[in-house]
């Protein structure tokens, strides 16, 4: 089997280094487009949004599972206790309520604003 000549090997290697600088270009290029720390499109779906670290400063807090700007509040879960520690994924649009991880029972839900305060 015959080895490959130097011009095969240089052309592949410049060809490899150019590939690896267009991935690298469109990979800075989608980091520019990420969404920002606590800017939810209002779902609890929405997958882009991490969560950030908080904790109760209430005595203590209704964790809901639904929430509208209309009716409020609705169908509470648990109840957290002043200290607790949760992830908040956003704020919503009035400031009133976020939606929020409690780490306590990997649940997912709705808490009054004022009732925790971001780490």
């Amino acid at each position: 089997m015959a080895l490959p000549s130097r011009r095969t090997l240089r052309t592949a290697a410049v060809a490899l280094a150019a590939a690896t600088a267009l991935g690298g270009l469109a990979a800075t290029t989608a980091q520019a487009d990420t969404v920002g720390a606590l800017s939810g499109s209002g779902t609890i779906s929405d997958p882009w949004n991490p969560t950030h670290a908080a904790h109760i400063t209430c005595n203590s807090a209704t964790l809901f599972a639904n929430y509208s700007p209309s009716a409020g509040h609705r169908d509470p879960i648990a109840t957290l206790s002043q200290g607790n520690y949760i992830g908040v994924r956003y704020i919503t649009s009035n400031n009133y309520s976020a939606d929020v991880f409690w780490h306590g029972t990997s649940q997912w839900g709705f808490l009054l604003r004022s009732c925790f305060s971001l780490n």
